[in-house]
């Protein structure tokens, strides 16, 4: 069982698991043992296959000349845990036999190598160079090792390191509501966890890496030695997640001084056109006007021979692109671009015309490794990264430039790690990091004096965020989120003491993790406007006493003849407002301190050679702080506590006030391997793992709740607020937990390929809804009862109540084919057929509800929007006379899910016909009181892209080496069209979206000189 994460900060994980393989070879390898370092270890014997006490085995990495010396217990069991990544011979002596020698050993992060070290007699010393096995046949976990020649070969547009995990098994992106995102067995994007060099990389309130989706990269990717992703089983030093990790190794320095310059530029002259057919007929295309520089340098060596080592990695982005050069063209577009000319000064003139962006970056890495003794290794790493995107909050072709801001992000974090040899059979690790990441998001579009005084205390006043018109759901003006300032620091503390005795290898840890994100987020301080026309909108800006009637008149009264009701224009008004005289900046500002606990204690047992069991305990804790405003001072408090019975049932309120802690996620994890006959060349294997708001449309304008004029805002209430949308966790909230389980086989079929099958299940309980427990359907129990009104007749509106209630399920089988060991031609292949479903999708947004009915949840399990049937993922590695290389990379994904729609109900007047796609949850309630199943249609989204480099690396002479590269992406010009919004984009209150055509055909050049 693994537990997982919530709204907001990323929460600890608890995981429950067992492991089956059926193993054989020597030697041989199990990965993910470790976060950082790796482990050989084996048994020493006799000519006679006796074990031999006492013998010395020396492991000497071949590069840095490190050393550690250990002895052979009673059983022959040898153990060196905590070894530095690279290249090793291991050499074993013993008093009265001859010296054993095994040379060529590679160690990979996190792999445990076993070796059988027979000793022959005294005057037959023997020397064995070892090749790296293509079957891990006593890899016990579901994990994905990247090669180092895939990783520095393979095109990889954007050279993210976070790109090359997509040729993984049950790792795919799919289009989510604030970007492309990762999601590996089925799992929330937001439930990953990515580490690296053992230190977290993810952002505490938003739930992803650091630097989140936008920025290209966050280090050089030539810094970057090994990428290991485990989608199940991992062992109990890894935690805080529910779904799968991404741990990421970066190089260190050695004996031999060693750099590359490298560069990387793309242009729009040399890339394709994109066009993409609607099943309508209409095409939809546009001309590529961009261009792209990628440019850097690493360099590592010696500070002191055999002790002390650097690395230093630097990269730079500069892009710049223009698009929306041609919007689609429509009346009622011409209508309100001809309102933009003229009204307000022509403050808005051109907003619908082209967009301009950039995408610039800058990562910068200094790594510092010292061995001040045998006895001890210190490493110290010092990370920057920069990005900066104009007019990079969303790319929809109807939407206007006004609707962008200027988003950034920048973090420094600076980790290290002392491990200590404390005797041949005891080692002691430590790892500490201190990090912040500064996220501030800044609006630059328009603004005016006509719109009087700037909520924001920006300067002028910007236009309101404005969207309109059902059929192309335009929109203008400051997105209501911004602007956003925001930053948080981390601060962890690990860890571990490893002891070997006996058959077994014990490790035992302790991990503290602090977390403050710091926000002010002042979102709707602005205003939002959502209107059901163009024409009504330009109707209402003239005169704020417009209305549509239901029996289809129209007229300037603000009211409506008897027997009819108001339906527009404005179908949705959003003022966010200070509470108890504080302005929306200091209501709106912030502080998250969360600390995260963690203890763990693993064993790794070997009762007879031809069995390796391991097993362990993991406990966790999140502690969250105590609330800005005391549970009995809030607005609500008298209704903490209480339960109302009204004729739709009875409630409990929901909250007492606070954000329930965490102190219960304890994490039992085993796991086994069984080696039968020594082939290894097969393998069986199983792993599991256990403020306020001010609202109000042209509808509510006979209760008292009409929006302002279109240059105004609302001005506050007095007093209490009245009928304000509240925000609450469940009192009962609980992590999401997943139950992850994979079987598998693998099998070596030739010298050099391996066919493997598997299949993979996760069960995830206790997701995170967002649900309005004031629902109407529920007879609006909340909806009175507080003082502000005559009578105590004031009350809640929206409950937005934040719970555990929502699952997920995930199957999925994989096939897979590769071929490793000839550097003339190397491949890994993967198919994986998938089946994801779930009852709520919604990763972060707190707007808006997933769900058709509150009071009818059922409808709403089905496909997830994650679901995709198939995906395939690959890349080959070929080497042609002449040293000319040709790598490729494929990876197919097909179409997401999405709503139909039931037509014009009570609950959504303005749904599309039956049949059609749904624009909002509400659509899928038909009028007989029936609600549609969630997510029975599929966009049209599939992805495919066929990536191509051909390379000639030229040899210099004196370890010099000159590579001249030519990447062609996207070879097909498939449109990859991308459709991320969960309904229409009319309601859409999503933090970034990019719709539309993908990235045409692009060509880059590069070139690479390795020293």
């Amino acid at each position: 069982m693994t537990c997982g994460i919530r709204f907001g900060p990323r929460l600890a994980p608890l995981a429950l698991g067992a492991v089956f393989a059926l193993l054989a070879s020597s030697p041989s390898l199990a990965a993910q043992a470790q976060a950082t370092t790796g482990i050989i270890r084996g048994v020493v014997t006799d000519p006679s296959g006796n074990v031999v006490a006492g013998a010395r085995v020396t492991v000497t990495d071949v590069q840095t000349q490190f050393q550690r010396t250990v002895v052979s217990n009673e059983k022959g069991v040898f153990v060196a845990p905590l070894l530095p990544l690279g290249t090793y011979d291991v050499t074993a002596r013993a008093v009265g036999l001859g010296e054993r020698k095994q040379t060529g050993i590679v160690l990979r992060v996190g792999e445990t190598v076993d070796l059988a070290l027979k000793l022959q007699p005294v005057e037959l010393a023997a020397v064995t160079v070892t090749a790296t096995p293509l079957v891990d046949v006593t890899k016990v976990e579901t994990s994905t090792r990247l090669p180092n020649q895939a990783v520095a070969g393979l095109p990889n547009n954007g050279r993210n390191f976070l790109n090359l995990t997509l040729l993984t098994p049950n790792v795919s992106i799919v289009q989510g509501p604030d970007g492309d995102e990762l999601t590996i067995a089925g799992q929330k994007g937001i439930h990953n966890n990515v580490s690296v060099d053992g230190a977290d990389f993810n952002n505490p309130f938003f739930g992803e890496q650091r630097g989140g989706q936008r920025p290209p990269f966050t280090f050089n990717l030539d810094a970057v030695q090994e990428i290991v992703v485990t989608a199940g089983g991992a062992t109990p030093e890894f935690g805080r997640s529910s779904s799968g990790f991404v741990n990421v190794i970066t190089k260190s320095g050695t004996n031999l001084l060693h750099g590359s310059l490298h560069y990387f530029g793309k242009f729009d002259a040399i890339s394709g056109t994109p066009e993409h057919r609607f099943p309508s007929g209409t095409v939809q295309s546009f001309e590529p006007d961009f261009n792209q520089h990628q440019f850097g340098f690493t360099l590592g060596g010696p500070l002191k021979r055999d002790k002390a080592f650097f690395f230093i990695a630097y990269d730079q982005q500069i892009y710049r692109e223009v698009k929306q050069k041609a919007r689609p063209s429509s009346l009622a577009l011409d209508s309100l671009t001809a309102w933009m000319d003229t009204a307000f000064g022509g403050a808005l003139r051109g907003d619908f015309g082209s967009i301009s962006r950039t995408n610039d970056a800058r990562a910068g890495l200094i790594k510092l490794d010292w061995r001040p003794s045998d006895r001890h290794n210190v490493s110290l790493k010092y990370n920057h990264t920069w990005s900066q995107q104009e007019n990079g909050t969303f790319d929809v072709d109807v939407w206007a430039r006004s609707a962008n801001g200027l988003e950034k992000d920048y973090s420094n974090a600076i980790n290290g790690s002392l491990t200590s040899y404390l005797s041949s059979n005891t080692s002691n690790e430590f790892r500490f990091q201190y990090s912040r990441e500064d996220r501030p998001r800044p609006y630059e579009g328009p603004r005016t004096s006509l719109l009087g005084t700037d909520p924001t205390q920006t300067g002028l006043r910007p236009f309101p965020d404005v969207a309109m018109d059902f059929a192309n759901g335009f929109r203008f003006g400051m997105p209501f989120f911004l602007p956003i300032k925001y930053y948080d620091t981390r601060i962890q503390l690990l860890d571990n003491v490893s002891y070997a005795r006996g058959n077994h290898f014990f490790k035992a840890g302790a991990e503290w993790n602090r977390v403050n994100s710091v926000q002010t987020f002042i979102g709707f301080a602005n205003g939002r406007f959502i209107f059901n026309s163009v024409t009504g909108f330009r109707r209402y800006a003239a005169d704020s006493n417009y209305v549509e009637c239901s029996n289809g008149t129209s007229n300037t009264t603000a009211s409506c003849p008897a027997g009819t009701t108001i339906t527009g224009p404005v179908l949705l008004y959003l003022q966010q407002a200070g509470v108890g005289g504080l302005s929306v900046i200091d209501a709106g500002t912030q502080s998250i301190p969360q600390n995260e606990l963690a203890l763990y204690v693993q064993d790794s047992w070997k009762p007879t050679p031809s069995w390796t069991i391991d097993y362990g305990l993991r406990w966790e804790a999140q502690v969250e702080p105590d609330p800005r405003t005391p549970p009995q001072s809030v607005f609500f408090a008298p209704f903490i506590g209480q339960r109302v019975t009204n004729s739709t049932g009875t409630y409990a309120f929901p909250s007492d006030g606070t954000i329930p802690s965490d102190w219960k996620m304890f994490q039992p994890r085993v796991g086994f391997a069984y080696d039968p006959d020594a082939t290894g060349r097969q393998v069986f294997r199983g792993n599991g793992s256990i403020g306020q708001t001010l609202f109000g449309s042209s509808a509510t304008i006979p209760i008292g709740l009409r929006p302002p004029a279109f240059n105004h805002l609302l001005t506050p209430p007095s007093g209490a607020p009245i009928f304000p949308d509240v925000f609450v966790f469940d009192k009962d909230f609980q992590n999401p937990r997943t139950l992850n389980a994979t079987v598998g086989y693998e099998r070596q079929v030739a010298n050099d390929l391996a066919l493997s099958l598997s299949y993979t299940h996760a069960r995830t309980d206790h997701v995170t809804r967002f649900i309005n427990r004031n629902d109407a359907l529920f007879g609006k129990p909340w909806g009175t009862g507080l003082a502000g009104l005559p009578g105590n007749t004031n009350g809640i509106n929206t409950l937005t109540t934040v719970e555990s209630s929502a699952k997920s399920r995930y199957n999925g089988v994989t096939i897979g084919v590769k071929r490793l060991l000839d550097r003339n031609f190397r491949f890994q292949l993967n198919y994986t057929l998938s089946f994801d479903k779930s009852d709520d999708d919604n990763e972060r947004d707190p707007f808006t509800f997933r769900y058709a009915r509150a009071d009818n949840l059922g409808p709403d399990y089905n496909w997830s929007d994650r679901d995709q049937r198939h995906r395939f993922n690959g890349w080959a590695l070929l080497r042609l006379p002449g040293d000319i290389y040709i790598n490729n990379r494929v990876s197919y994904y097909s179409a997401q899910p999405t709503s139909m729609s039931c037509g014009p109900s009570p609950f959504s007047a303005f749904a599309p016909p039956r049949g059609q796609r749904a624009t909002s949850p509400a659509d899928r309630n038909c009028s007989d009181g029936t609600v549609l199943t969630r997510n029975t249609l599929r966009k049209d989204n599939a992805f495919f892209s066929w990536d191509v480099r051909i390379s000639r690396p030229i040899d210099l002479g004196g370890h010099q080496q000159f590579e001249a590269t030519f990447d062609i992406f996207n070879v097909t010009n498939k449109d990859n069209f991308k459709d991320p919004a969960y309904g229409g984009l009319l309601f859409n209150f999503d933090g970034t979206i990019r719709s539309g055509l993908g990235d045409p055909r692009q060509l880059q050049v590069g070139a690479r000189w390795l020293f």
